[in-house]
């Protein structure tokens, strides 16, 4: 069982505004990076909230998601709100976590779906594509790790834990760059709805 964790809970201090509820695609940024997960097929998808939790919870109630809420998302950081998703995920039978960004509306479900063969494939305990020489998201981590995520302090990034088991972590080359884009800033979310314009017009 692998389950997936997309995490909404931010504030958008970049942005100025909420950007994972901003048009994309017919829906909003949050619905189509959903979307594309659910493509995937994870077992279970736990949303993370935050920063206006009920607008956020509002946009996905019509999903076959859950949500959970993090109440630190103000003075913490993303490792808080990956702790929140970890915790909602204990009592369950997940063996593994796919850790997703909530603003990669451009995310291929493809390579969603080849994170979680790798896993069950045996390919490694933290799995994560790459294009060129970056590490991109999602990220994917067995349970066995999630007593050593649970444990990262405040502000200190996810990489820590990838560092700390090179030996076990399987990256997947992959030939795009989106899975390094998010919509972060004004001019990020023009680019993505760009490329998306282009994509629609050679189908």
């Amino acid at each position: 069982m692998i389950a997936a964790i997309v995490l909404a809970a931010g504030t958008s201090s970049r942005y100025g505004k909420n950007k994972l509820l901003l048009p994309f695609a017919g829906t909003s940024v949050l619905r189509t990076t959903i979307t594309h997960i659910l493509a995937a097929a994870p077992d279970e998808t736990i949303i993370v909230t935050g920063h206006e939790a009920e607008r956020i919870t509002a946009e996905v109630s019509d999903m076959p998601v859950r949500t959970v809420h993090n109440p630190a998302y103000r003075e913490a950081d993303m490792i808080s709100s990956i702790q929140t998703g970890l915790r909602a995920l204990e009592p369950t039978n997940a063996q593994a976590a796919l850790i997703a960004l909530g603003d990669m509306p451009l995310l291929p479900s493809e390579i969603v779906s080849k994170l979680m063969r790798m896993y069950r494939l045996g390919c490694g305990e933290i799995i994560a594509p790459r294009f060129g020489d970056q590490r991109g998201h999602p990220v994917l981590i067995a349970r066995r790790l999630w007593a050593e995520a649970l444990a990262i302090p405040p502000r200190t990034p996810l990489r820590v834990l990838l560092a700390a088991h090179m030996n076990t972590v399987a990256l997947l080359q992959v030939t795009t760059d989106r899975i390094l884009r998010d919509v972060d800033t004004p001019a990020l979310y023009k680019e993505a709805l760009e490329v998306k314009q282009v994509e629609s017009d050679r189908k």
